[in-house]
């Protein structure tokens, strides 16, 4: 039996994760490690601010109303780690959470599924982020 890589086990966390969102049209998960697998800093799950309605404010794409997974992780992630962080999101970031993860000084963005739009990827590989899909 071969033993998952850590890309997989990773994001296999982020799909667990993404369940705990309450939106019925799309749920995403994010978690944010330490570059050597040593480490789980942050996780985060699309939804509403702490105690909101766990509901869409609308169905139309990409007006949903809920914070995104990836901005769920980086604000509970402890910016005094000094090792290298990298990210795991079940959906690839939108250009909003690009410029967050940018900020965040994620070095590496891994994801499984492309948003419909691939801005926020490209700006990552633009400013020099790895950016990894891992199958779909």
């Amino acid at each position: 039996m071969s033993r998952p890589t850590w890309s997989q086990t990773w994001m296999s966390v982020a799909d667990a994760i993404s369940q705990r969102s309450s939106d019925r049209i799309m749920k995403v998960g994010a978690i944010i490690v330490s570059e050597d697998n040593t480490r789980m800093l942050s996780v985060g799950y699309n939804g509403n601010y702490k105690g909101g309605p766990d509901e869409r404010e609308s169905d139309e794409p990409g007006c949903s109303g809920f914070i995104h997974a990836e901005v769920n992780a980086l604000v509970k992630c402890d910016y005094n780690f000094s090792k290298k962080k990298h990210m795991y999101v079940t959906h690839s970031p939108c250009r909003s959470c690009a410029k967050l993860i940018i900020n965040g000084d994620i070095s590496k963005v891994f994801y499984r599924v492309p948003y419909r739009d691939l801005a926020g990827i490209e700006l990552l590989k633009s400013v020099g982020i790895e950016v990894e899909q891992i199958g779909e």
